[in-house]
């Protein structure tokens, strides 16, 4: 008789399962481990109806917002800024330069004396640049003794020099008087701040300007407008 081969692995093959011993099932074990990580499918319904209502929402604010002016009203400004655990706003400084009627009337006060300077400076010249003519006129035609020429030469320069010093003391006196106005409008509108702030009290009112250390500012929080009426009502009231 044949003698039939016995092809069952032995026992000294490694990947023959011990005998009482459990067999392991790699994949399905992994099903359980990664089955085990994922939240379960309520949760992930409960997620996604969350995002979808999120970006409902936020759609809902940019369009609502897009076709408004530049700003917000007081209310959402107050409501925006203290949604977070600090509240803050900002002014837009180009725009108080440009509206507020204190910086009108100082500008204006201002540009009307550097003028009146200019002008006497520019008499003075005129008046010098004639007589220089004329010295240099008879000069040529040597009306003149050259001892005179001289103590002539000596006076106008002398004349013009101090043409050039009083050119330069207005110079310095303008800019001063800039330096001062600019400390006055500064020294106003942040003690205006105080006092309207007592009404909204915001950690920070923040002062924007192109170019300068913001960057970037959301226009929910510009007060500027509220700002600029507020500040010209009480500047005409003290003026009354």
């Amino acid at each position: 008789m044949t003698e039939e081969i016995d092809n069952t692995p032995t026992g000294n093959n490694p990947e023959e399962p011990q005998a009482n011993q459990p067999q392991s099932y790699p994949l399905q074990e992994q099903d359980v481990v990664i089955e085990r990580q994922h939240p379960s499918k309520n949760w992930l319904l409960i997620l996604n109806l969350v995002l979808v209502v999120g970006l409902a929402v936020l759609y809902f604010l940019f369009f609502s917002e897009k076709g408004k002016d530049r700003g917000a009203s007081m209310e959402q400004v107050v409501a925006k800024a203290k949604n977070g655990s600090m509240s803050a706003a900002f002014i837009n400084n180009d725009s108080i330069l440009a509206n507020y009627d204190l910086v009108k009337k100082l500008k204006a006060a201002l540009q009307a004396k550097g003028d009146r300077l200019l002008a006497e400076v520019a008499s003075k010249q005129k008046a010098f640049d004639k007589d220089a003519a004329y010295f240099q006129d008879q000069v040529q035609k040597k009306s003149i003794s050259e001892q005179s020429a001289q103590e002539i030469y000596a006076s106008l320069t002398e004349n013009q020099q101090k043409i050039n010093d009083l050119r330069a003391q207005y110079s310095d006196e303008i800019q001063k008087d800039e330096v001062d106005m600019n400390v006055v409008l500064l020294d106003s509108v942040m003690n205006f701040l105080k006092r309207y702030n007592t009404r909204y009290k915001f950690d920070y009112i923040l002062g924007f300007n192109k170019g300068g250390n913001i960057l970037y500012a959301n226009d929910t929080l510009d007060i500027t407008k509220d700002v600029i009426r507020e500040l010209n009502k009480e500047y005409h009231e003290k003026v009354k």
